[in-house]
């Protein structure tokens, strides 16, 4: 984590505790108490079973944390937590969570941001529509696993099997594997071998349906000097 001052960094190397889970195994079991934050070094893991959240954002790719919700409120967790596959975890203890959260201004700035981008994001797929079609998940998926500030190491390519993104989008596998060639086919994203490349993010936005982006503060000043709507009364 970068911006974190010297005594925050030692207070987080001290209590972090890295683990491994090979796939398939169970993290975090549903209605089990949150008392860590857990956060991906390499793996993929699901929340399995969890039908609400839009799609992409049951799942964590490197550089990904999740439980922030259930430690603040004191929730259990919603699913169970499984690796996708061998997985390479570190757990934060709830104490250190806070005490970092209430001593450290860079520490707060990046939980800040990832909430506001995750808000965002989500937003964006419930203004689009759920579930959408099956392309359109798949497409709602990748721009989630593929955000910089959610999961900052995955940078340009994201390891991920056909299998693992339909279970994350809640598809077969075929039908992911013909979102995946329409997609390649219209140039916004390369197959790999085992992985999946980002070209175009921004075409892949408006394939996801989040084509129109919400106003910026100069476009709703230039509206209310014109007289006109300065928001489209969506959000």
């Amino acid at each position: 984590m970068s911006g974190l001052d010297d005594t925050s960094l030692q207070r987080l190397q001290r209590d972090l505790q890295i683990q491994s889970f090979d796939a398939g195994s169970v993290v975090r079991r549903r209605a089990e108490p949150t008392h860590q934050w857990v956060g991906v070094f390499s793996g993929l893991l699901l929340l399995r079973g969890n039908g609400e959240r839009p799609s992409g954002s049951n799942a964590v790719a490197p550089g990904g944390w999740i439980g922030e919700d259930g430690l603040v409120g004191a929730q259990p967790w919603p699913a169970d937590l499984v690796a996708l596959r061998r997985s390479h975890l570190g757990f934060l203890p709830a104490d250190t969570y806070f005490w970092l959260r209430e001593r450290s201004l860079g520490f707060n700035h990046m939980l800040l941001a990832r909430l506001e981008q995750r808000m965002r994001l989500c937003r964006e797929q419930l203004r689009a529509g759920r579930p959408g079609s099956a392309d359109e998940r798949v497409a709602q998926a990748l721009l989630m696993l593929f955000d910089p500030l959610l999961h900052p190491a995955v940078g340009q390519l994201l390891r991920i099997t056909q299998e693992e993104l339909a279970e994350i989008c809640h598809l077969s596998r075929q039908r992911v594997n013909q979102a995946l060639q329409r997609l390649s086919s219209l140039g916004q994203l390369r197959l790999r071998y085992g992985g999946i490349e980002l070209v175009a993010p921004q075409s892949l936005r408006v394939f996801a349906g989040r084509g129109e982006t919400e106003p910026s503060v100069e476009q709703s000043l230039v509206a209310e000097l014109e007289g006109g709507p300065a928001l489209d009364g969506r959000y």
